[in-house]
């Protein structure tokens, strides 16, 4: 990995690719497979994008972004094993707690200790929602017999309308908030059901075993990018945004803050919002421009809290909780694989409205005020011994300086009134990154397949 040349000097490649997250370098190492030249441009001072390994011990990190996977994921697992990472179960032994109204329940297995009239309703939207996921086409969801009118409500419109009970109003409402990024008051339905379609459906998205939650990677998921990295070498050059990709008649000029590359093919594996970024000339098309703009990615978030030792496996608890905390509505065990400390993980930052999640100004917007919201819940939850942990850590992803936030959700409309055009090459340049994968996307899983899709029609066309 480099820092970039002058910029009287113009470099030349086959293929330029701007972005050095998981999609980003994938594309990269598949062309470079392939014969292809190629340079990597980053314009931050690591690769990873939204996976990002935090220093907790000597040998012991955690993971302030991307960091699970389940069965189904197949692309990302199949990287893993080639880069010659592993993986390790996330704990999920024990009872998880679920405590909502002041009241305080433990639970084994994915099943929450509803009431009765709660599991019915339950089981009975996660029917609906299946049934209607499965009309949605995964390539061309617009194309959906009700598209329309899914496309212009909200997931959580839908909820208030056909949810009957406030338990399982309230899970689902937490449950898709936590996994999406993004408050279901925000997220197109049709967009919802497409996930759902495409990602293992609901009981996946949110299971721990077996489900999307599943696994970890041994020293944390950034470990994927670093080790792509490491193989392609000077190939790679970080601290230097692209300002301008520029088409003519003699291929594609991509000039960045440091570095101009001349080259045949741009794969650009960013999300939508963050190309808005970079000047394009000529001017993109209609529908991708304002796809960029219209573009929002999710709020959260992730806080730490770091103990000796998993104290609460002695108590037969799992390390998870859902709850209506404003410090901590959803609580997973992050501890490193042979348990040698204790991590507690949760996340903020996503305003809910309705039945959602909500947090008072105060912990939104003062750092101050977190930890002491975060470890008064923890107490609730846990006992006393939470109260004191040996470090605290949060990894905002609201103000990092490259990445427009976390995960993206897409807004009503969208999806029907600009269908493909987050993925469609416009001339030269060619799209990656997770927002344009049509399995898994928001997933690591997802942006393995974009950058799969793009490196391959690169590579039929040069």
């Amino acid at each position: 990995m480099r820092s970039g040349h002058s910029q009287g000097t113009v470099l030349r490649a086959d293929v330029v690719v701007v972005g050095a997250g998981i999609s980003g370098l994938t594309a990269a190492r598949r062309l470079t497979q392939a014969g292809r030249s190629v340079l990597v441009l980053e314009a931050s001072d690591r690769v990873g994008g939204r996976t990002v390994n935090l220093d907790v011990a000597d040998g012991v990190v955690t993971e302030g972004g991307g960091e699970w996977v389940g069965p189904g994921e197949d692309r990302i697992l199949a990287l893993i094993d080639e880069l010659g990472l592993s993986t390790f179960k996330t704990y999920a032994e024990g009872e998880t707690i679920y405590l909502r109204n002041g009241v305080r329940q433990t639970a084994a297995g994915a099943v929450p200790p509803f009431s009765e009239a709660a599991l019915a309703d339950f089981v009975q939207v996660l029917t609906m929602l299946e049934e209607m996921a499965a009309t949605v086409p995964p390539e061309a969801p617009w194309t959906a017999p009700n598209a329309i009118a899914w496309d212009a409500t909200t997931f959580g419109q839908w909820l208030e309308a056909n949810v009957q009970t406030d338990e399982t109003k309230w899970l689902l409402t937490l449950g898709f908030t936590i996994v999406e990024g993004e408050d279901p008051h925000s997220a197109s339905l049709l967009w919802i059901l497409r996930v759902i379609a495409t990602s293992g459906g609901i009981e996946h998205m949110l299971g721990t075993a077996g489900g999307a939650q599943d696994s970890r990677v041994v020293g944390g998921t950034q470990l994927i990018s670093l080790e792509m990295a490491r193989q392609l070498g000077r190939r790679v050059i970080l601290g230097s945004p692209v300002t301008e990709i520029r088409q003519s008649d003699h291929g594609v000029l991509v000039t960045s803050e440091h570095t101009r590359v001349q080259c045949k093919r741009v794969i650009v594996a960013m999300t939508p919002a963050d190309a808005d970024r970079i000047r394009f000339v000529p001017d993109l098309p209609v529908r991708r421009a304002t796809v960029q703009r219209k573009w929002h990615n999710g709020t959260e978030s992730k806080l730490f809290a770091i103990y000796d030792r998993p104290f609460w496996r002695d108590q037969g608890l799992s390390g998870q909780a859902l709850t209506d905390l404003p410090g901590a509505p959803f609580v997973i065990d992050n501890s490193p694989p042979d348990g040698s400390l204790g991590i507690l993980l949760t996340f903020i930052g996503t305003a809910g409205s309705g039945a959602g999640l909500t947090w008072s100004d105060a912990v939104l917007d003062d750092p101050a005020v977190r930890p002491a919201a975060f470890l008064d819940a923890l107490t609730t939850l846990f006992g006393p011994k939470a109260a004191r942990p040996v470090l605290y850590l949060e990894k905002d992803w609201v103000h990092e300086p490259w990445i427009n936030g976390c995960v993206s959700a897409r807004v009503p409309g969208l999806l029907t009134q600009y269908t493909n055009a987050v993925s469609e090459p416009v001339g030269l340049i060619h799209w990656a990154g997770t927002e344009t994968a049509t399995v898994f996307e928001g997933y690591m899983d997802g942006a393995v397949r974009a950058g799969e899709r793009a490196a391959n029609e690169v590579g039929a066309v040069l």
